[in-house]
């Protein structure tokens, strides 16, 4: 059975602006699919980021060109230049218009491209195509440590992506690169609307540290080689499951993380602003990788919010290792054993649980900071 969906073809190649690992892929279409994307909202953002968004305005494109280890970004002309040097590349190697070949990049930013080793690459990577995602997974990976994919096969069609992902992820968009592919045939106005909620309920409730990327997109690409049209419904849940996996690799593959951790609040005028304040405090984080079951640290986040509750009818709970532990009800500490609390935490799963009455659930995707994350960035660039 194969991975990818009918219809596409994935490369990668080595050009050198890494020091290891692949560093350009394609992704190719058999002919126009249907794509649609959404873009960060980063005021400072990479020139791929306008060049991709004007390519899939129509609602159509044939390919996408990506290259890891340079952003691309805050290069001026020259580096809008090279963004559309690189469709052309993608566009000679497949034959195809540069008009349909979306274009994005990751790495450090500030730094110009070396094309004449992107020139090869492209052209490697053109030479390479096949239906092994794995070369083109290798190829978008940076500070990353393993590659991330899923797939959801239902009603005779096929949904497969692919994402990077690890640091300056934040949810205002995308926050990291995604491109998911089916051969579902979809119309264009409706491929974007379901991507946009698809993306809203996944991508969007991940961080890992609140830092929003300046080159960030998740694109989709529709064949409709299987000659299926799904229902919406069935077309929006085959896409979200992928996504939502997807977010959760992301999360779990934060720099310097040991642990995936799921903020989940129910109650309130907006959960999902708390869900979030709470994911993003450094000082819950830190407790998550001590394994510290301090809840006044979560209180105190869900507090600093801006959303109004009342403390006295929360209840938080922490859900870890196949134990659901609840530590503050009542507007009092809850009586729990917090060496057990502290054992179960060391899973690498954990749910924080907070309920502040009725309504509407939301949850975010996060992890928890550890040394390494320091060491990562502090070391970046230097």
């Amino acid at each position: 059975m194969a991975v990818i969906p009918k219809g596409f073809l994935l490369g990668g190649a080595r050009c050198g602006l890494k020091n290891r690992r692949n560093d350009i892929g394609l992704l190719v279409c058999d002919g126009l699919a249907s794509g649609s994307g959404v873009f960060t909202t980063n005021t400072v953002r990479a020139a791929c980021v306008d060049y991709t968004r004007a390519v899939i305005a129509d609602g159509r494109l044939r390919a996408l060109v990506v290259n890891s280890g340079n952003a691309n970004c805050c290069t001026g002309e020259q580096g809008e230049r090279d963004t559309a040097r690189m469709a052309e590349l993608a566009a000679d190697a497949i034959g195809c218009r540069p008009e349909e070949v979306a274009v994005a990049s990751t790495g450090i930013i500030g730094h110009l491209l070396d094309m004449a080793r992107v020139e090869r690459g492209i052209a490697a990577a053109g030479q390479a195509l096949g239906g092994d995602p794995k070369p083109f997974m290798d190829a978008i990976l940076t500070t990353d440590l393993v590659e991330k994919s899923a797939r959801a096969e239902t009603g005779g069609g096929v949904v497969y992506g692919v994402a990077k992902g690890s640091g300056m992820i934040a949810p205002n968009m995308a926050t990291m690169l995604a491109f998911v592919m089916t051969d579902f045939a979809v119309d264009p106005d409706l491929l974007g609307n379901v991507w946009r909620r698809v993306s809203g309920a996944t991508f969007n409730r991940l961080t890992v540290d609140g830092d929003t990327s300046t080159n960030d997109m998740a694109l989709v690409f529709a064949s409709g080689a299987s000659g299926v049209r799904p229902a919406e419904s069935d077309l929006e849940a085959a896409l979200t499951e992928v996504c939502l996996d997807l977010t959760r690799q992301i999360a779990r593959d934060g720099e310097g993380a040991t642990k995936l951790v799921e903020v989940v609040v129910t109650g309130s005028a907006d959960p999902l602003r708390i869900a979030r304040t709470i994911a993003e405090s450094p000082l819950v984080k830190t407790a998550m990788f001590g394994c510290d079951p301090n809840w006044g640290r979560i209180l105190m986040a869900a507090g600093r919010s801006g959303v109004l509750f009342d403390p006295q009818t929360a209840i938080l709970s922490l859900r870890a290792s196949g134990e659901d532990h609840t530590l503050f009800e009542g507007g009092s500490p809850a009586g729990f054993d917090a060496k057990r609390v502290s054992t179960a935490l060391k899973s690498d799963h954990v749910v924080i649980d907070l309920r502040l009455g009725e309504g509407e659930t939301a949850t975010i995707y996060t992890c928890d900071f550890g040394y390494g994350y320091v060491r990562i960035n502090a070391e970046y660039h230097t």
